[in-house]
């Protein structure tokens, strides 16, 4: 009896060792797999920097200065019709030319702030051939018995008698510098004149 205890003892034994190393083997960790290096991202390409375009040199017609000035204001009634013709060098004359609609509008716009008066119709015209420009426009007044003419001395720092403008039956005239530039200026009127610092009146 006690060699067959002893038999079922070491089966139950063999029993339960084998049945621990399977509880064993089944918890044992998965092996950790092996990491492979991997080759690193390619990095992103940087974009090329835009170069702006070069942006064409603005020319400031502040800097051209006309060689001659000749101003002409013809009396109509109560519209004086203003002409301002502007001699230029050859080299300004192409400068100019390259930038008409600009430089018409800067003299147009020089025109309003040399003088306050209500004008108009204004028109600018280049003379390739003679390398000139015209402005013209039109200057509305109301008379009241002479002509005032301080709207257009006073910018230019001129009086008529003082600066001793050459009178005719019908006209006004002065030959002189301003601001360094040969200038001309004739007033025409559609009657015989008379004349004190700034206003002219009929002399009949």
């Amino acid at each position: 009896m006690n060699d067959d205890f002893r038999k079922l003892s070491r089966i139950i034994v063999a029993v339960l060792v084998v049945t621990l190393l399977f509880l064993i083997g089944d918890c044992a960790p998965a092996p950790t797999p092996a990491l492979v290096p991997t080759a690193p991202s390619p990095m992103p390409e940087k974009e090329a920097p835009i170069t702006p375009s070069p942006t064409p040199e603005k020319i400031e017609f502040g800097e051209l200065k006309e060689l001659e000035r000749n101003i002409v204001i013809e009396v109509e009634g109560e519209t004086l019709h203003y002409l301002e013709e502007k001699k230029w060098a050859e080299d300004e004359c192409s400068r100019l030319i390259e930038e008409q609609a600009q430089f018409r509008s800067d003299q147009i716009q020089k025109f309003k702030g040399t003088y306050d008066i209500n004008a108009g119709d204004f028109d600018v015209e280049i003379d390739k051939k003679e390398k000139s420009t015209i402005l013209k426009c039109d200057v509305y007044i109301k008379l009241d018995g002479w002509y005032d003419f301080h709207w257009f001395l006073k910018p230019l720092g001129l009086d008529f008698l003082d600066d001793h403008f050459e009178r005719l039956e019908r006209e006004l005239s002065w030959v002189g510098s301003l601001d360094g530039v040969k200038t001309t200026i004739l007033l025409k009127f559609p009657f015989t004149i008379n004349n004190c610092h700034a206003h002219v009146w009929s002399a009949i």
